[in-house]
């Protein structure tokens, strides 16, 4: 055996083993998703069966015609789109302004300002619910999208700022200077060089806001009370009961739920894998 085959036999048997890790972790975190779209399509003398099945053997859009049929789901997919995209844009404007001040500007009370970004970051959304609710509902913001939508800006805020400050610091302060010294001014320099250099940043802290919004249960849950506000995740509830849970209609609700956010990511994988692996090398 030469040393070219004792070098490329540990390398293969390493890359295999790799992969075989990586297969057996995408099967454990996708069966579940596989699982609840598969029994969406199931009838209901198959769901229960004994031996359950993975994949129905006669598929059906039943679930989905009576969970759809009903003007509440539809309206309650419309509050969630409206909430998570107004979310989204409020957070990603103002995370990206935010940032790019914290990262970019010296001044007083700037360290002690992202400390406390950090610290809010870090503190748990259900510790919020109590004193959210009495300032949204003291404003008389119950059950309105902007009660809501206040409520998603503060958990998801501190994320967004806290994300695009690590992105803004990656870029080289090197190309604003040369661009100060060309005679650009700060908004020139803001809006033709980082803003473009620091997009897939953006992009990413504006997918993640989104998927949070999107899928915020606890607080779209108290700050809501009249059912045509109520949010995807919050209405599914109304088909889980004490006496009977509906297993076809939450399926299809629940998948339902799952399919922008797997279109939305199949739409900016590129930007989005660029954004989270930008701060790992040094411009």
């Amino acid at each position: 055996m030469d040393t070219r085959t004792r070098v490329i036999g540990p390398r293969l048997f390493s890359r295999l083993g790799f992969w075989l890790l990586v297969l057996a972790v995408l099967a454990v975190v996708s069966f579940p998703l596989v699982w609840m779209a598969a029994s969406s399509l199931k009838p209901s003398e198959e769901l229960f069966k004994t031996p359950p099945s993975v994949l129905p053997n006669a598929p059906t859009l039943t679930w989905y015609v009576e969970a759809f049929r009903d003007s509440a789901a539809l309206r309650y997919s419309l509050n969630s789109l409206v909430i998570a995209t107004a979310t989204t844009l409020i957070c990603v404007v103002l995370g990206t302004l935010g940032a790019y001040g914290l990262a970019r500007f010296e001044y007083r009370g700037r360290k002690p300002i992202i400390v406390g970004v950090l610290l809010a970051y870090c503190i748990p959304p259900i510790m919020l619910m109590t004193p959210l609710y009495r300032l949204i509902s003291g404003a008389g913001l119950n059950s309105t999208y902007v009660g809501v939508i206040v409520g998603h800006f503060t958990i998801t805020f501190p994320f967004c700022l806290w994300l695009l400050i690590s992105f803004f610091e990656k870029i080289p302060k090197e190309i604003e200077e040369s661009a100060s010294v060309d005679g650009a001014s700060i908004f020139t320099i803001f809006f033709r060089i980082d803003l473009p250099l620091c997009m897939p940043g953006i992009l990413s802290a504006g997918i993640m806001v989104f998927i949070l919004s999107w899928n915020e249960y606890l607080l779209a849950s108290v700050l809501v009370s009249s059912d045509t506000m109520k949010t995807l995740t919050v209405g599914l509830a109304n088909y889980i009961s004490s006496t009977e849970i509906n297993w076809g209609v939450v399926m299809a609700i629940g998948t339902a739920t799952t399919i922008p956010i797997i279109v939305l990511f199949t739409a900016v994988q590129k930007y989005f894998v660029e954004g989270l692996t930008a701060g790992s090398v040094k411009g």
